[in-house]
């Protein structure tokens, strides 16, 4: 198992957390990302938030020399501040997170770099069950669109940069997973949820960042499937079987 490899064989693993004004929440996933001794690097990524993310990460850098922090003077999307991150780091693994994750657990973090250390898949897609009706049924009925991944690094070069922007990110790299014949496993993360946008952004500001992000995710999709596959097909064709 990857717990028992010496310092020396275990191979460079980085976290990489986009975040944008996650001042209420992202403590607690660096908190646990802190007890996860796999992790070489643990990435945030600062996409332009206004609130005190900055300052939160900053005191968990004093805390863990595994901490960066990468700023963004403005809000870039998901998609680029994953790209960011990417690009900073050597590491051939890395695992995807969101920063409002709620009873998130090391074990779990684990779960989803395990599969791929052991060759038994190049990506995982990990998906809530049993935190929050809303949650469990969103991650089930659009597993495509869960940001919590692991993944060997090389997947990245293959995905579209135009279909991955602002939150368009993960459609874009499960299609690409499965246009370029990588294996992809589901990996269930039990009383794991977050809060929906309007919950932390306000019911009108929440609302108006839902409807962006669907828009990004269907202009990822018709971007990222015009060119080899027709459709729903390149999407479905991407996910593991259960």
């Amino acid at each position: 198992m990857p717990n028992s490899l010496t310092l020396l064989q275990r191979p460079a693993i980085a976290a990489i957390l986009p975040a944008f004004n996650e001042a209420d929440t992202i403590g607690g996933v660096l908190d646990v990302l802190c007890k996860v001794n796999l992790l070489t690097e643990i990435i945030v990524v600062n996409d332009g938030s206004k609130d005190e993310t900055t300052g939160i990460v900053r005191a968990f850098m004093a805390r863990d020399g595994r901490i960066r922090l990468i700023e963004h003077k403005k809000n870039l999307g998901k998609g680029q501040a994953i790209y960011s991150a990417w690009r900073s780091t050597q590491a051939p693994y890395l695992i995807l997170l969101d920063t409002d994750l709620v009873n998130l657990n090391p074990a779990q973090v684990e779960s989803l770099i395990v599969p791929v250390l052991d060759d038994k898949a190049d990506m995982t897609l990990g998906l809530f069950w049993g935190g929050r009706f809303y949650t469990d049924f969103a991650h089930w009925a659009t597993p495509w669109l869960t940001g919590q991944r692991g993944l060997r690094a090389g997947i990245l070069k293959y995905v579209s940069e135009d279909a991955a922007a602002g939150y368009g990110f993960e459609v874009a790299l499960t299609i690409a997973a499965g246009q370029y014949g990588y294996r992809t496993r589901f990996v269930t993360l039990k009383g794991v949820w977050h809060p929906p946008s309007e919950f932390h952004r306000g019911w009108w500001e929440g609302s108006r960042w839902r409807a962006r992000m669907y828009g990004n995710i269907f202009s990822a999709w018709y971007i990222a499937t015009r060119k080899r596959y027709n459709g729903v097909k390149a999407l479905f064709s991407s996910f593991p079987k259960l």
